[in-house]
């Protein structure tokens, strides 16, 4: 069902991403980070103490370290950048709060081969732009075989054997203004417990395959609306064959779940057959998702009014 994998992103990504301006070491894009925190090297700057130094991560020097590193004697400077780059982090990256990126950086870069960066960005919301970013890209991911989708804002897995329909029914999807992420198969990175995060693979891009068909460009058919690369997974229907599913729990008064990574999320079986509707019963799905969200739940609504009913002896 699954192929489990760990990456890298390049630098050249993380620029694209961020629109980052490169200030030196164009030539050195793509090396890559492999850890998706950063440091703020502050203590190493102003104390030249490095037993911590988080040597692994992007540096990002803001305001704080800009003015450290002049308060440092003139024949220290040099000194002590030379070392940050020594011990051979991914980057540098300088925020807007910085005025302009000191020469002993520059010839540090040039020496070392470390790519500096300038973002437009203030430190703070930089930091949690490139965090957020680089924790999707180098989390843990998983290939799972099925289509995901975005309906009504939530964010549906769609599972099932092959030839279950799973693409036509995306296609009907698409055709009712919902949103496609990934289509045959789906890369599924938990960011951390509780949350998975869903992206399309580079390849299949904006594309589903409709056997019968072809490939289908869906942004040229449907409009750029009708795509998105990513998206946070809250439920998983899986489509099974009608002979398959037993009518155990038709009333669902009971949640189902299934596992990915360390996460349970709620699932839902939806059997299929000639004359249903499977675009329409996943809509249905996802709007009483989100009605359990807000914390009704039909299922357990009709029992409690048989109960009252056996309780009074009504046979209305």
């Amino acid at each position: 069902m699954s192929e489990r994998f760990t990456q890298g992103v390049s630098l050249r990504k993380c620029m694209e991403e961020l629109n980052l301006e490169v200030i030196s070491g164009e030539e050195y894009l793509d090396r890559k980070v492999y850890r998706p925190m950063l440091s703020r090297p502050g203590v190493e700057i102003y104390s030249d103490y490095f037993n911590y130094y988080e040597k692994d991560r992007i540096q990002v020097i803001g305001s704080k370290e800009f003015v450290m590193f002049q308060m440092l004697p003139e024949n220290e400077k040099e000194q002590r950048v030379d070392k940050l780059f020594s011990y051979d982090p991914p980057a540098f990256i300088f925020t807007k709060n910085v005025p302009a990126v000191p020469h002993e950086f520059i010839e540090a870069s040039l020496k070392y081969k470390i790519p500096i960066f300038r973002s437009e960005f203030k430190t703070t919301p930089l930091i949690g732009k490139l965090s957020s970013f680089l924790i999707d890209e180098i989390s843990e991911r998983k290939t799972m075989h099925g289509v995901m989708m975005d309906v009504y804002g939530v964010g549906v897995l769609i599972t099932g054997k092959s030839f279950v329909g799973k693409s036509e029914t995306a296609l009907e999807l698409l055709k009712r203004g919902h949103i496609l992420v990934a289509d045959d198969r789906v890369d599924v990175s938990q960011r951390e417990v509780g949350t998975l995060v869903a992206h399309t693979p580079e390849i299949t891009k904006g594309l589903i395959e409709v056997r019968g068909i072809g490939i289908v460009d869906v942004i040229k058919m449907f409009g750029v609306t009708s795509f998105r690369n990513k998206k946070t997974i809250s439920l998983v229907i899986e489509l099974v064959n009608w002979e398959e599913k037993f009518d155990h729990n038709r009333l669902m008064l009971e949640d189902e779940y299934t596992q990915i990574f360390d996460t349970m999320l709620p699932k839902v079986s939806i059997p299929v057959k000639p004359g249903r509707n499977l675009a329409t019963l996943i809509e249905v799905a996802c709007m009483n998702y989100l009605a359990k969200k807000e914390g009704y739940n039909a299922g357990v609504e009709f029992a409690k009014r048989v109960d009252e009913l056996v309780k009074k002896g009504g046979n209305q």
